[in-house]
Formats: structure tokens, sequence, C-alpha cells
């Protein structure tokens, strides 16, 4: 998820009565209680669903998404085959390990939302709206496990938030307009506010739009009734014609009059400036001005800016299974040995270690010759896929060197790798691929994201009138990170500059060498010329590491984002398992495939769409007391009017 706006959602945690329903803050365009799914099979020791004899499936790709169908199919008794394009697994959560004692980058998702659950540290977390907090604090307490396995979770250092201080730096140190006579790097405190009043105006117009939603949407979200499903909708008639810059125009309202209108941020050509480029000192937003309206309002008035944690890992690692030791594939391949630290330490424990009401993990399903139940390659490209006149479907592997057959297939790569690397053959345009689903890939957008690291000799922030945590440029830096895995003030890292979309963009064309010496020597003299002091005695400068992910062949780009107007385009694709699966046997699951402001929680829940629609349409059975009439629909016959009210078009 983006350096984003880091004004926390108001705790106002909303119950449903209907325990299907899921309190808010949770996504709005389907309201599901997908955590009560997962703990009534842990607490049953049962399968979401049960399948017919024989069913074999096909999933392409081993990151977040891929990993949960796999694991939730394999429990429910399909057959599956899992098919990776690298030598990893883990997708785009990406967490790269050094040699020099535990520091690790995070070169994917860093900075995770548990949807205003007001407890952290190092012990597990309990947060009944997030799928994420499931699989890291509730999968492996299975009884007669002696020493259940958690995500060690600590708070990200977010600005504002951060205990070890922000400072602000722009206009290389003179401040918004001229306004300091010195180069000064503005202050930050500690849950406290910019120390600049046109900063701080800028933050208290973004706050209000803010607080006026939430307080108006969190009642009616979790009322048992279509009311939410009028409102969601007269939202998306006012904002989705929207793009992000036009909401920072728009003139703001007070009063909320139940037509789905809350006006906009208000901001005059000067502020709009400063958010562009600095932001209300949590960074640039101008990357995001051309991106939809409502990708700003499903990601902040919904929990995915609540409670942002890093995963520094998993409590009791090196007594896991496989660890640091090399693992193989179903081919007998080599693996990236699992190191459960960081945010892959989440697909690590769903691939390694023991699946609930099992007696094995889903790797030693795999590796044992004796069990066909599952199977994965890496370093496993699929070129095509191919429907057969029985409705099974052929999977060619790195350009049919190897097809295998299967009854049914779930895609989780992300779109642009889809759309660029894998041929459809013998699906139907009317009822399996029609136009609109191949024209929604081909229109969705991936942002460009850019990261410099560089590991820590020692964690520079804990001293009194030390350099901050957390420094926020407009320079081509953006922002640069301290992180901290552990209590050890030689367990840091710096995450030294993180940039999105043209910021990013902008940086492909310098090798990684000349790049890391850009940064920290841009660092130095933003350090030297404010507070007069070097950050460079504390970096190791020689280990540094320079990650873009629009170079990754497998990847292609970021994370997804969608621009104005793309209601009918999103929908295509996140009700696809809805209307198109049961007569494909296709499946769409991961965050491209989504629409929420993240990248974790949307790859679990749209893995578990995925899920549940197959085991529907295959003939399955559910367990643990749920049914498919349990389950939402989409609302696939509204579309937004998609021309302003002033145009003669809407008079008509």
């Amino acid at each position: 998820m983006r350096p984003g706006f880091e004004k926390e959602v108001p705790y106002v945690r909303n119950v449903s009565a209907n325990p299907w329903l899921p309190d808010y803050p949770n996504p709005p365009d389907l309201r599901f209680n997908y955590y009560k799914l997962l703990n009534d099979s842990w607490t049953n020791r049962k399968a979401i669903g049960t399948a017919p004899a024989n069913k074999t499936v096909a999933i392409i790709g081993g990151g977040a998404a891929g990993m949960t169908t796999a694991r939730e199919l394999w429990r429910s008794g399909y057959t599956v085959r899992m098919f990776e394009a690298s030598p990893r697994v883990g997708g785009r959560l990406y967490t790269q390990r050094k040699s020099f004692g535990m520091t690790a980058f995070e070169f994917g998702a860093m900075r995770m939302p548990f949807f205003n659950d007001q407890t952290s540290g190092e012990a597990p977390q309990q947060s009944t709206n997030c799928l994420l907090s499931y699989y890291l604090n509730q999968d492996q307490k299975w009884s007669g496990n002696p020493s259940p396995t958690y995500g060690i979770l600590s708070d990200f250092p977010n600005p504002g938030q951060t205990k070890g201080g922000t400072g602000i730096y722009m206009n290389n140190g003179y401040g918004p307009n001229d306004c300091y006579s010195s180069p000064t790097m503005i202050d930050w405190p500690y849950q406290g506010q910019p120390d600049n009043p046109d900063l701080q105006t800028v933050a208290a117009k973004v706050n209000a739009l803010i607080e006026l939603f939430t307080a108006n949407i969190a009642p009616v979200y979790t009322q048992d009734s279509s009311a939410w499903d009028v409102m969601w909708q007269q939202i998306a008639q006012n904002y989705d014609k929207m793009s992000f810059g036009d909401l920072v125009f728009t003139e703001p309202v007070t009063t909320y009059n139940n037509d789905g209108w809350f006006g906009g941020f208000g901001m005059t050509s000067y502020e709009s400036d400063l958010f562009y480029t600095i932001g209300t000192g949590d960074g640039s937003w101008g990357a995001f001005y051309g991106i939809s309206a409502m990708w700003f309002i499903r990601c902040v008035m919904f929990g995915y800016n609540s409670d942002l944690q890093t995963v520094s890992g998993l409590n009791n690692a090196s007594y896991l299974p496989q660890y640091n030791s090399m693992p193989y594939d179903s081919g007998g391949q080599p693996m990236e040995p699992p190191f459960y630290r960081g945010i892959q330490s989440l697909v690590e424990l769903l691939f390694y270690l023991r699946a609930p009401g099992t007696a094995k993990s889903l790797y030693s399903a795999c590796r044992d010759g004796n069990d066909t139940s599952a199977a994965l390659y890496v370093n496993s490209a699929v070129s095509k896929l191919q429907r057969n006149s029985d409705g099974s479907i052929n999977v060619f592997v790195n350009g049919g060197s190897s097809v295998i057959k299967a009854d049914y297939v779930v895609i989780t790569s992300p779109i642009w790798s889809t759309q660029l690397s894998i041929d459809f053959e013998g699906f139907d345009n009317q009822s399996m691929l029609p136009w609109r689903v191949p024209a929604a890939l081909q229109q969705q957008h991936l942002i460009a994201s850019a990261k410099v690291f560089f590991p820590l000799y020692k964690a520079y922030w804990n001293a009194p009138d030390s350099i901050p945590q957390l420094i926020v440029t407009d320079t081509f830096v953006q922002d640069a990170y301290g992180v901290q895995w552990s209590q050890d003030n030689n367990d840091a890292a710096l995450l030294a500059s993180y940039t999105w979309e043209d910021d990013a963009v902008k940086l492909l064309a310098v090798d990684n060498s000349t790049l890391q010496k850009m940064v920290a020597t841009e660092l130095e003299r933003i350090t030297t010329t404010t507070l007069g002091k070097s950050i460079l005695p504390y970096i190791n400068t020689s280990a540094g590491a320079v990650f873009q992910w629009t170079l990754q062949p497998t990847y292609h780009g970021c994370a997804k984002l969608y621009r104005q107007r793309a209601w009918e385009q999103c929908y295509d694709l996140l009700a696809y398992n809805q209307v198109y699966s049961g007569t494909s046997r296709l499946y769409f699951a991961g965050e491209s495939y989504g629409v929420e402001g993240g990248w974790t929680e949307p790859a679990l829940r749209t893995a578990l769409d995925a899920v549940i629609h197959l085991i529907n349409n295959s003939n399955g059975t559910f367990n643990n007391g749920f049914q498919f009439y349990n389950y939402p629909l989409y609302d696939t016959t509204f579309q937004p009017n998609e021309v302003y009210p002033q145009t003669s078009a809407a008079a008509e």
C-alpha cells in the first residue's frame, strides 16, 4: 500500500447483529465476515467445504492469493497444482534477506492494516475485521501445540505516529512559501501536528472530510438491510466520475443530507501544491491526483489506513519447518529457503506450517511421493490455457514444454502478467470471456514503485536530539523511513527512498549503484544543512539494495490502482467468479482483481471468494454451518451516472 494519508479512521467499531456481516470498518463492495468463515473452520477442525471426488484445480501464482486458495481448497479435499513463475513463494510479499544480522528489506508490501484493533507489540493481535490477523494470530493455535506460532507486530513508523520523530524537508529547507530564513527541518512530534501552520491547514481540510464521511457511513454499514447498498450506490453516483485531484479542489460540506455527497477537501491552488509535493507531512500525493476518487474513499474510509503494523516475522522462526534450509518443489527444483522474517512469513506460514484440521502442511503434501493431493512447481510460467470440449482445461507451462489437465483454474498472477503472458483458447466470448472481461484487464492500471534500502549500523533515532526516524521530502528521495525489527538498536534498516508513479518512473534510467549514491548524498545534504548532523555514519552504504517493481518480468508493476469512471471495469473483474466462473471454470483471485487500497488483505479476501464459488460451482458441500446463500452477491446491474450534473447529457 502507498505511503498514504496517515489519518486513521476514528475508532468507531460498529458491530453487526448478523453474524455473517462484518463489523465496520471493512471493505464496502462486498460485506461478508470472512474472519468468521475461517474461525468457524478452525474451531470445528473442519475445512470450509468438502470437495466432490477427483477434482483437480490448477492455481497460477504462489503469492498470498495463490497460496491461500491452494491451502483452503486442499484442506477441502481438492487436488491442487500450483505454478509459480519465479523460484520463490510470496509474490509481492517480498522480504529480502540479508547476510548481516537479522536485518531484512521489505521490497513489497510492508505496512499492514489491522482495521482499528488498537493493540500492538510482540504478542498476538485479535482483530476480527482482518483476515491477515486470523492467519498470523489464530491459525496456528491448534490444540496440543506447545508453542503456538504467531506474527510479531510493531507499529509502522507513520508520519506523526513515529516515536523516533518525523521531519519534513521542503523547498531546500526554506519551507512553504519561503517561510524560513535558513534551511529548516520542520518538526512533526509524536502524536502531534506538523510545526507549520500551512501544513496544519491542509491536514485539517483532509481530516474534516474523513471525519464527516466515516461518522455517517459507520452506522449504516452494519445494518442488516438494503440501506448500505443504497448509500454505497449514492456515493458511487457522486464520486466515481471524479479523480482524486478533483476531490482535492471540490468544495467541502459540513452537513450530510443523506444523498451520498460529502463534498471534497476544498483546497486552494497553493494548498493543493503543498498536498501534491509534501502531503501533510505524509509524503507526496501528486502521483495519485490522476487516480479515481473512489480509490481514496475505499482505502481511507474503510480501514485500509487503520492500525498500520509492521510484521517483523514469526515468533519461533528458527524452530519452524525448513527454516533457513533448502526446500524443493514437487519436481525437485530448489526454492528459496523460508526465513519467517517480515511479511513474507505470512505466505511461508501458509505453505510450510501444518494446516488446521490436517496432519501435515501443504509443503509436506507437495513433497510426499505417496501423496498426490498437492504439487508446487517453481520456475514454471503458464503460457496458455486451453479449454477442452468436456470443460476441462489444459495448462501449458513454460511455452508448452509440459501440459497438465485440470478441472478448474484459479488465476492469481498480476493483471499485466496475465494479459502479456497467458493465451486463452477455447473460451467462448459470450458466457466465459465476453469482450468486457479482457477489456477490463487491459484498462486496469498498475503503478510503478521504487525502493532504495540500506542496512544501518545503529538505529540512530533513539538518542535525544537525534535525526528523525522518518524524513518526508519534496526531493527525488520522497520518503526515508527508519525501520527497526526488534528492540535491538543494531537490528535496523533505512528505507532511504520510497517513490511511486512518476516519481518512481523518473528513476528507471539511473543504474542501481548510481541511484544508491545519489540517495545517500541527498540525505546527507538534508540532515547536515538543517540539523548540522550527518546521517552517513549510521548507513552501511556498501550493502544497499534497489528494487523497481516495473522491471520485474513476472509482475510488470506494483499495486493496482484505477482511474475515474472505472466502476464497470472494476466490477467486471470483482464479480467474474460470481457471473462467469460456473461456466468457464476460470476464477480470478488476488489484489489485481480487487479495488481496495492495499495488497495483502484484498488478496486474501479475493482468494476466499474464489474458494467459495469454486466449491459451490463444483457441487461440493460447505461445512461448519455456512451455506452459499449466506454469501452476498455483487449488484452487477448498477452503473453510476458518469456525466457531471451541469452537462446537457445529465439533464436528458
